[in-house]
């Protein structure tokens, strides 16, 4: 899971994914980690707000430290999420011409009702908690979407 700064949107599809990859019983064949493009949060804790959000929509708050996305991480995954087209573009860069476009998509790709021009995850920094929720709900629905085609998948 990517976003610019690794400590609002990312971490909370980490913990959205990997609840629903748990639950899915799928959490020894799927790993979820999550990555920003930018390194100024580096070391940080995920955004308060963002673990707000979590907490009220029943995920556990991350125990989490922000990370920059390498090359190398992008190399081991076997898929890379992005928020938005910004971070789309940024990991597709770091993959190289061969893993982009098999590899790293948008997350809002596993939504049913993403559309073309409606197919981001909003940065909510800066926003209340109303902001965050949806950007909650927005990711929920894409790891839903996620999680089922996993699950059909052959392990």
């Amino acid at each position: 899971m990517v976003c610019l700064g690794n400590i609002c949107r990312s971490p909370m599809a980490e913990a959205v994914a990997a609840g629903m990859v748990e639950a899915a019983g799928l959490g020894g064949a799927v790993v979820v980690e999550s990555f920003g493009t930018a390194g100024h949060h580096v070391g940080e804790a995920a955004y308060p707000r963002a673990v707000a959000a979590l907490r009220r929509g029943g995920w556990p708050g991350a125990d989490h430290r922000a990370r920059r996305l390498r090359p190398a991480d992008v190399a081991a995954a076997d898929l890379v999420l992005c928020a938005d087209r910004a971070t789309l573009a940024h990991a597709r860069r770091l993959a190289g011409p061969d893993d982009a476009a098999a590899k790293v998509r948008l997350l809002r790709s596993y939504d049913p009702e993403a559309s073309a021009g409606d197919d981001e995850v909003p940065d909510p920094w800066g926003g209340d908690d109303a902001e965050f929720d949806v950007v909650l709900a927005l990711i929920e629905r894409s790891c839903r979407g996620l999680v089922a085609e996993l699950a059909d998948a052959p392990h």
